[in-house]
């Protein structure tokens, strides 16, 4: 009784295992690294099978199923529209989906599900995670520039990045060299009700005679960068030149000019009173 028990127990063993030995499986599931908002790119799942059929391949964003693919079925596509993302049905055929104009809510895992023909029903799934990036809104601002300065001076400027994700990585340079890092404090990143970041970085320092360059300016540079994705500079120019001088001059020259045109209107009132005396 023992001995056909025994024997009983290795046969369902064995036919598991040949079972588990023929189960389908999936061998890689690819997202893109990242995407930025309002953006597309491809999801694409692969799989293996052995003794098992391929009946469906679905595509889900977290627990939510939207995109199904039944190669059977009379209409083989069927999309289910999350509001963080549009699928592309064009561009989408078995394992391969076309996403596009996704939200920052779309960012996270998505899953691949790959489920057999019977008898087995056999079901894979396996996952990767998508980033999304948001873009700062336009270049980076610089403020606190004032019309003129004298050399000493004490210069006091703020340079922000607005809204984006990830937060913006903030620099400044002097006449292109980095500005030093006793001359700057910590930057300030300011998360926003939308999941956006607001981020700003203070730079200050007196306006030593040897930074000014020979037309008497310093150029000061604020980058706003996320590291492989975006880049974008703005700059001002720190001038001791009073911004009065040229309209010195103008009013000098309209002066002279004036002058000039008396010069010349003088001697011809001066003839004309002669003229009427010897009259």
């Amino acid at each position: 009784m023992v001995c056909r028990r025994s024997s009983l127990a290795w046969l369902l063993l064995a036919v598991l295992l040949v079972q588990g030995g023929g189960s389908i499986r999936i061998t890689r599931v690819r997202v893109p690294s990242w995407l930025e908002v309002g953006g597309q790119g491809d999801l694409d799942c692969w799989w293996e099978e052995d003794a098992d059929h391929m009946y469906s391949i679905k595509w889900y964003q977290g627990a939510h199923e939207f995109y199904r693919y039944t190669p059977t079925a009379r209409d083989p596509i069927q999309i289910f529209d999350p509001s963080t993302l549009d699928v592309d049905r064009e561009k989408s055929w078995g394992g391969s989906v076309r996403i596009a104009n996704v939200s920052l809510a779309a960012e996270g895992p998505f899953h691949c599900e790959v489920s057999a023909d019977g008898p087995t029903f056999h079901t894979a799934s396996d996952s990767a995670t998508l980033t999304i990036i948001d873009l700062p809104d336009g270049a980076p601002v610089i403020e606190g520039v004032r019309s003129y300065y004298l050399a000493g001076d004490w210069v006091d400027l703020t340079c922000t990045s607005l809204k984006s994700k990830p937060a913006a990585r903030l620099s400044f340079s002097i006449n292109t060299e980095p500005a030093s890092p006793g001359w700057l404090e910590s930057q300030k990143d300011q998360l926003d009700g939308d999941g956006l970041t607001t981020s700003s970085l203070r730079l200050r320092f007196s306006l030593l005679p040897r930074l000014l360059q020979e037309d008497n300016q310093v150029r000061v540079e604020c980058v706003s960068e996320i590291p492989g994705v975006y880049r974008m500079a703005t700059y001002d120019v720190l001038s001791t030149n009073p911004p009065y001088q040229a309209s010195v001059l103008g009013g000098g020259a309209a002066a002279a000019g004036t002058h000039s045109s008396l010069a010349l209107i003088f001697p011809l009132l001066l003839s004309s009173m002669v003229a009427h005396q010897l009259l």
